[in-house]
């Protein structure tokens, strides 16, 4: 599911995802598969790796043993703006199937 209308400016794409990341700290919920997936940061690495367009950014999040959530952000093309980067949010959440 991704909860946007408007593909989204980096700054802007970063801005919404640091802070559902901080509300789900906040709330509990742990970040997960940290070697491979670590969670998303406004650092020059995360950034590049979100304009490159052939990757996308992923982070794993769990709330105890009952759910998990997948964030996801990549690169957008927008027709109505093909000379700017846009970039699209999208989460996924399930119930858990056990401790990771």
């Amino acid at each position: 599911m991704s909860p946007q209308i408007e593909p989204l400016l980096l700054d802007d794409t970063l801005k919404v995802i640091l802070d559902l990341q901080d509300q789900w700290r906040k709330a509990g919920w742990v970040p997960i598969r940290l070697n491979d997936y670590p969670s998303f940061a406004d650092t020059p690495q995360w950034r590049a790796q979100l304009r490159d367009v052939n990757k996308v950014g992923a982070a794993y999040w769990r709330a105890g043993d009952k759910y998990q959530l997948m964030l996801l952000a990549h690169r957008f093309k927008d027709n109505r703006r093909p000379t700017e980067e846009r970039y699209l949010i999208t989460l996924g959440i399930h119930r858990s199937r056990g401790v990771q």
